[in-house]
């Protein structure tokens, strides 16, 4: 399973994207406040920022459960389904 393949599965079986992308937005916002008015960012790079760190999220989730495969089976979607379900990582993801 590739990072694409992560996120589409993840999309479809979590709500784990909109929740980290909320908390991303909401930080950053937060952030983005506190800077003088001549240096504040506009809301579309507020949104490029927090869809970058939700990306790297994604990437170092499935790095992580990528590490836990030898071989082909990295690349075999029914092995990262049985894995991502009997480890419950849904749930991990979203505590």
């Amino acid at each position: 399973m590739d990072t694409e393949e992560l996120r589409d599965y993840l999309k479809e079986n979590s709500n784990v994207e909109n929740l980290f992308t909320s908390k991303c937005l909401q930080y950053l916002t937060e952030k983005n406040n506190q800077r003088s008015l001549d240096k504040r960012w506009p809301q579309e790079r507020i949104d490029r920022e927090a869809a970058n760190m939700y990306y790297k999220f994604l990437v170092n989730i499935h790095d992580k459960i990528s590490s836990n495969f030898k071989g082909l089976a990295k690349h075999d979607p029914n092995k990262w389904r049985h894995f991502i379900s009997v480890n419950e990582v849904l749930d991990l993801l979203l505590s």
